[in-house]
């Protein structure tokens, strides 16, 4: 079998993990080099099924989710509640050094069994909560983890009555990312113990607790005695969000979209003026202070709507930072498709899908002196694909 260049030619990882949080932990690691061996059920993986699809048509080869989380990973599958197919993955085990296993996919029993059977296996199991502690046999998902984590606490938005609108988490899958990232992370600190001992290891990830160090600046706050920030937009003074300006910046409307500001110093604020090409009414008493500013936001951010309406949000960012001051366009996800500094950088890689045919996929944030990265090596596999080269005595 081809190995891929990257840091971790070499290393085998036997990915056994549906849906979103193990996946790209799995993704993570065969964008650096290793050989991922996706375990799927007959059924195939959950993920499969989620989309989007092309023309909102489901089809388990077209998922854009499943594509983007399993490009570069080998695909077999076994049916693990018969015992032929549990042999299949003892012979895998036997060669592997990684077993990565999520709680969507099940059969913790299995894979504590494999890993007591080859100690020298580094088992990752992400768990909702851990394997102990009082929550540790609750179940999750990722509405749950932003709830519990605090974090949709901590969304502000133009709700109506804070006291009583429920708080929301962010869109797509947000929490479910942070934690295949934690997982990534840890596992290769464990290969590293590994590489430096010979000896494996289990890795207990909570995707609780990944989750709830995304609100460190929160907990700062409270060990400070400092309250909470609310969720009213106007009783907030350190941020502007929602669409709303205040006197240190925010969201302006455009004639092509949204462009954000932060004038937040008053020598830069001056500086923003000249931008607008000194409004008639920039002395107005209103507005010459930060603190006038704050205690006229609506008014405020009138104005500043009414001039960023006839200008591109591009105009304005690049006049803004010509100026040193904080400006930048709100980009939509097509915005980044044709990002001038991505294209320059390579961000985005094709590969071409049997089934799913030829598609960009985002790439990853760094690149290595020393080594080219395999982003696409090959296309996420067919629904037990690669079967017969990697279960050659399958029956």
């Amino acid at each position: 079998m081809r190995q891929a260049p990257g840091l971790l030619a070499g290393v085998q990882v036997l990915e056994l993990a549906q849906r979103i949080s193990g996946p790209y932990c799995g993704k993570i690691l065969a964008h650096l080099g290793a050989q991922v061996i996706k375990i799927e059920p007959p059924e195939g993986d959950v993920a499969r099924r989620l989309g989007p699809f092309p023309a909102q048509t489901p089809h388990p080869e077209q998922s854009g989710l499943f594509l983007w989380l399993n490009a570069n990973k080998y695909g077999v599958t076994l049916d693990l509640d018969i015992e032929a197919d549990r042999q299949q993955l003892q012979r895998l085990a036997a060669t592997a050094d990684i077993l990565l296993a999520n709680a969507e996919a099940g059969h913790r029993e299995t894979c504590t069994a494999l890993h007591s059977t080859y100690p020298h296996l580094v088992y990752t199991a992400i768990t909702p909560f851990g394997t102990a502690g009082p929550y540790a046999h609750y179940k999750t998902s990722d509405l749950v983890l932003f709830h519990m984590s605090g974090n949709a606490h901590g969304l502000l938005g133009p709700v109506h009555d804070p006291a009583n609108d429920p708080p929301i988490r962010a869109g797509g899958h947000q929490a479910e990312l942070v934690v295949g990232m934690a997982a990534a992370t840890a596992t290769l600190s464990a290969l590293y113990r590994k590489r430096m001992t010979g000896e494996g290891g289990r890795v207990d990830i909570s995707a609780f607790e990944a989750m709830a160090n995304q609100l460190i600046s929160g907990l700062a706050n409270c060990a400070y005695g400092q309250p909470a920030p609310p969720r009213d937009l106007k009783d907030e003074t350190e941020a502007a969000v929602g669409g709303m300006v205040s006197a240190i910046g925010g969201v302006l409307p455009c004639i092509d979209g949204y462009v954000a500001i932060s004038p937040r110093e008053e020598a830069q604020w001056q500086r923003w003026l000249e931008v607008m090409g000194q409004p008639a009414w920039a002395s107005d008493v209103r507005y010459a202070t930060r603190e006038a500013r704050q205690k006229h936001t609506p008014a405020l951010w009138g104005l500043l709507s009414a001039w960023s309406r006839q200008h591109s949000k591009h105009d304005i960012a690049r006049w803004g930072q010509e100026k040193r001051i904080p400006c930048f366009p709100v980009n939509t996800v097509e915005d980044l498709l044709h990002d001038a500094h991505l294209e320059a950088r390579h961000f985005f890689v094709d590969m071409e899908h049997p089934v799913a045919g030829r598609l960009t996929y985002p790439g990853v944030p760094y690149t290595l002196a020393n080594t080219p990265l395999p982003l696409n090596a090959r296309p996420a596999p067919l629904l037990g694909q690669h079967n017969t080269l990697l279960l050659p005595k399958r029956a």
